[in-house]
């Protein structure tokens, strides 16, 4: 091959080299423009909060509370004053049936109080206990036969209904020719449960019966529970 052939040949294989290597160099493309630049941003500094300074309390003295003025209270007019309990009038008689009393020339009993027993309500289911002071306190059962009575109470009570007498006795003297017998009252009380009814302004008359009844030597005071009770006039 001739020289001048080869040159040529060399020539050709640069060139067609520097071709393949301009193809693979990339070429870089600017970056797009916008038609109208953005402004830039500016950022305001915020202004940190100002803190008012806590005003520091001061103690103070409580103020006297002023008094309330007292409510004065004066006596109702006659036409405010408050219902009175409507009441009746209750007589306690005492008598005595024959039986061992024809033993003693006296007997007599001595009644410290009297107790009645009221029946209860829608506000008091028990009731409550009455007690009165007799006027006649010591009585001979001797006397009181055949019919004779004596009246140991007679009072103005509260209507109603009640259920019960009662006669607490504080001491008994029985004597036969100077000779005192030995009269016993079982727990000091006599007891009769018998009802009654107190009505307004009517006047009520409970018979309380009493026995001498002889238990060997001794004797005793019972009261007759059949023979007792209000007077129907």
């Amino acid at each position: 091959m001739k020289r001048r052939d080869l040159t040529g040949l060399i020539a050709i294989a640069a060139i067609a080299m520097v071709v393949v290597l301009a193809g693979c160099v990339e070429t870089e493309e600017p970056a797009p423009t916008n038609a109208t630049t953005a402004p830039p941003i500016t950022y305001t500094p915020t202004s940190e909060p100002t803190v008012t300074p806590t005003t520091t309390l001061t103690e103070t003295s409580t103020p006297t509370p002023t008094p309330t003025p007292a409510i004065a209270i004066t006596a109702p007019d006659d036409g405010d004053k408050a219902p009175e309990e409507m009441t009746g009038t209750f007589v306690l008689q005492v008598t005595d049936q024959p039986s061992a009393i024809d033993d003693f020339d006296s007997l007599n009993v001595t009644v410290s109080e009297v107790r009645l027993h009221k029946a209860g309500n829608e506000t008091n289911e028990t009731g409550e206990w009455m007690i009165l002071e007799p006027s006649n306190q010591t009585f001979d059962l001797t006397k009181l036969q055949d019919g004779n009575m004596t009246t140991i109470v007679n009072e103005s009570i509260g209507t109603g209904e009640y259920t019960q007498v009662r006669l607490i006795v504080e001491s008994t003297e029985g004597r036969v020719d100077e000779t005192m017998l030995d009269v016993a009252v079982p727990s000091d009380t006599l007891k009769i449960v018998k009802p009654f009814t107190i009505t307004e302004n009517q006047t009520v008359t409970f018979i309380f019966d009493i026995h001498v009844v002889k238990a060997g030597k001794k004797y005793n005071l019972v009261p007759v529970i059949g023979k007792s009770g209000v007077v129907m006039k």
